[in-house]
């Protein structure tokens, strides 16, 4: 039981496990991806590793003019091999220097100005690219940043030869801006470009780096690298990990889950039987656990409700049979004692007075006798019998048809199985109508139809007799209320047409499966 459902459950697990680790690596090479390539988190690294590693230009701007050939040696030993690397003091070990990394990018151009912004010292890219880079590095039209009509030399203004981005960071740096942020961009093109200003002991500014880096491989080849060396590692160890948990603990939340849930269809299958004191244990506090307990207590008021419709049945019928024996057998012995009195009177006087009496007395016992048959057949009814009710009603109605001296016709279409509780009910209408008609009807002929029409019997006793008016009645008198709270209790209708002097129809419907 719940196998199905375990296993469901397992998998569903699984692959939410897996998904999920395939989506954590989409995420990461995104991430990856805008932090390389969009984002100014770069830049502003190379912006924070030069307000760092320019302080030692600051003796060469100082001295007037410039010490240019000394700003021309120190951008050749930071620019070797085509990359910026400018060494930054490490205050915690002064023995080891920090430097900007190279996979920074390779170097487009790096330009040392003065105050003014004009240019002391520049290397552009071109100068130091390797051969074996050509084909990475080679810029397209918009990326060349020195035109053919102005070359970035000594001696000129850096301003004009700048983009509208990059002037506006070269401009902040010439103000004095320190914020990493705002001295770092990436171009139109994708360059990364930094500028900050250099400060004198004094704090005066005496002038300013200029760096333009082209990042050191395309975006396709970095996607295709990141996936391939790091992205596709993790996220197959993820995968592997994340199966393999999930699996297991899905098997296990899973198998936790439909241990409870079969505790409740055990208890179900119990209830169906009509053992209510099988409870569903479950203690947890969540909604399973509040509805084991609502159904517990459901269980609780079923059982009080049968064992209360079971005393109510025993005592309406124990009523009803104290009826019956009052109304019949009691007066038929009242009558007989009467009779064998007048009898024992006139057995000396009038012998053949007191035969008659005893006659009288004879025939009333013999009404007795049948009146006590039909309370006992009533109480067994042929239904429990294994006759089925067709069968049941036929020879009821024909022992009813012999005592009464009625004429009876039974009419069944349809004939199916039934539940016994329904058979049992539809029988006891129809006992109840037949003594009702006998008793009070003074009817000729009556028609009984069994039918069953789809999911619905239909029982209909019919007469000819003298009527009644049920309004008047209020539903009580002649077994009505017994045969209408019989039907209603198993879901059914019970139906009663009557007009003195019309006869009187009595009609039970009932659902079945």
């Amino acid at each position: 039981m719940f196998r199905r459902l375990q296993w469901k459950l397992t998998l569903a697990y699984t692959l939410s496990t897996v998904l999920t680790a395939l989506i954590l690596a989409g995420i990461g090479l995104a991430l990856l991806w805008y932090i390389n390539f969009q984002s100014n988190w770069v830049p502003s690294l190379i912006a924070d590793g030069l307000n760092k590693g320019v302080v030692v230009l600051v003796p060469y701007l100082e001295q007037n003019p410039p010490n240019q050939e000394a700003l021309r040696n120190w951008l050749q030993s930071v620019t070797q091999g085509g990359y910026l690397i400018i060494h930054i003091p490490n205050e915690d070990t002064p023995d080891e220097d920090d430097t900007i990394p190279a996979q920074f990018g390779r170097v487009r151009l790096v330009a040392i100005v003065d105050s003014a912004g004009t240019v002391i010292a520049v290397t552009p890219a071109t100068a130091s690219a390797p051969e074996s880079a050509l084909e990475l590095m080679r810029p397209s039209r918009r990326d060349t940043m020195i035109s053919t009509a102005h070359v970035v030399v000594p001696g000129v203004p850096l301003r004009p030869q700048l983009t509208s981005a990059s002037e506006e960071i070269f401009r902040a740096a010439l103000q004095g801006e320190s914020d990493p942020a705002l001295l770092s961009t990436r171009d139109a093109e994708g360059n990364l470009v930094a500028s900050v200003p250099i400060f004198s002991e004094s704090g005066q500014i005496v002038g300013a780096i200029f760096v333009k880096l082209i990042f050191p491989i395309e975006q396709s080849e970095y996607l295709k690298a990141a996936v391939q060396r790091l992205i596709l590692p993790i996220a197959l160890a993820m995968v592997i990990s994340g199966a393999i948990a999930g699996v297991l603990f899905g098997y296990l939340i899973a198998q936790g889950l439909t241990g409870r849930l079969r505790k409740l269809a055990t208890a179900a299958d119990d209830w169906s039987q009509g053992k209510f004191d099988t409870l569903a244990r479950d203690t947890s506090g969540d909604e399973l656990g509040q509805l084991a307990r609502h159904l517990n207590h459901m269980a609780v008021e079923l059982q009080g409700m049968i064992e209360t419709r079971q005393e109510l049945a025993t005592l309406e019928e124990r009523n009803r049979l104290a009826r019956e024996l009052h109304d019949s057998v009691k007066q038929q012995v009242f009558a007989t004692a009467m009779q064998v009195g007048a009898a024992r009177a006139l057995i000396d006087q009038d012998p053949t007075a007191s035969k008659e009496n005893l006659a009288e007395a004879e025939q009333l016992v013999r009404q007795a006798q049948q009146e006590l048959t039909t309370l006992i057949r009533e109480l067994r009814p042929a239904a429990l019998e294994g006759k089925g009710l067709a069968t049941a009603l036929r020879d009821c109605v024909s022992d009813w048809s012999r005592q009464s001296h009625i004429t009876v016709e039974v009419r069944v279409r349809g004939e199916r199985p039934l539940p016994l509780p329904l058979e049992q009910a539809l029988f006891r209408v129809a006992q109840e109508a037949l003594t009702n008609i006998s008793r009070h009807s003074k009817a000729t002929a009556v028609e009984v139809d069994l039918v069953w029409t789809g999911n619905e019997v239909m029982l209909a006793v019919s007469d000819d007799g003298q009527g009644f008016n049920p309004a008047a009645r209020d539903g009580k008198g002649m077994g009505l209320q017994s045969m209408r709270e019989r039907v209603e209790a198993l879901g059914g209708r019970l139906d009663v047409t009557s007009n003195p002097g019309t006869g009187t129809r009595v009609v039970a419907h009932l659902k079945h499966v």
